[in-house]
């Protein structure tokens, strides 16, 4: 989980820049000079800008469910009889089987291909926490000292005016990063959340069920040893939609 804002960032002190308007008056050109200065705005990793990781990895994610339902494994067992056998159509099943095994293998590749791709993103947001904190506390400051610089000036000064709003967009813009900072703090954990079903499926559920799945495609299946083997295909099966289908219920 993400790392709260720190309370620097929240309370920061009111003279945090007492220097910064020193010698000047608000109805002062330098004085919009040092406030355009002092502001440095907080910039995001432009590849959180590309696109969307966590969609495009739930989405590859459902596109396995979809396929795993389609995988009728009943079917296979169905088919496993001497007239099935004798008529070919334990071979038809079985070939359909293999097909579909190495359809869902290709898959898993483009899902670990986006699962890469939502790490990424998830790496670039946990490093632009620390600098989105440290701009919150220097537009805090900034904000704390134009406004005591301000006290007391005349508001219809045209300079003044500009200062003002400079210092209104100021301020929205520590509110709108206030609201960036819970945003992304909460993409870090829904990312966490997938990445580690994902994971937990490509090492551990879709490898055994790959196994599996090909030993009863070819023919395996056939023998008493491949009875039981059809069988923990069956169970496996049932687990590795089942994971799936509990991670896309836990994440909409």
């Amino acid at each position: 989980m993400a790392s709260p804002l720190p309370a620097s960032a929240v309370e920061p002190s009111a003279d945090a820049m007492p220097a910064l308007f020193a010698g000047l008056t608000p109805d002062s050109e330098e004085a919009l000079a040092r406030f355009d200065a002092a502001h440095d705005p907080f910039e995001p990793d432009q590849s959180l800008l590309a696109g969307t990781p966590a969609r495009s990895l739930a989405q590859a994610m459902t596109e396995l469910v979809d396929m795993l339902k389609r995988i009728d494994i009943d079917r296979v067992a169905r088919r496993q009889g001497w007239w099935n056998r004798f008529t070919g159509a334990d071979l038809e099943a079985r070939i359909e089987l293999e097909v579909a095994a190495h359809s869902l293998g290709d898959a898993m590749r483009r899902t670990a291909a986006e699962a890469a791709a939502a790490r990424r993103a998830q790496a670039a947001m946990r490093a632009d926490l620390p600098r989105l904190d440290a701009a919150q506390v220097a537009h805090q400051a900034l904000a704390d000292s134009a406004a005591v610089f301000l006290r007391g000036s005349d508001p219809a000064d045209p300079v003044v005016a500009r200062l003002h709003r400079r210092l209104g967009n100021l301020e929205a813009l520590h509110a709108s990063n206030r609201l960036t900072r819970a945003q992304m703090t909460l993409a870090i954990d829904h990312l966490s959340g997938l990445l580690d079903r994902f994971t937990d499926i490509e090492q551990l559920l879709f490898p055994v069920w790959q196994h599996h799945a090909l030993a009863v495609a070819q023919g395996t299946a056939g023998t008493d040893h491949g009875s039981g083997v059809l069988a923990q295909l069956q169970n496996i099966h049932a687990r590795f939609e089942g994971a799936l289908v509990s991670r896309m219920t836990s994440d909409s």
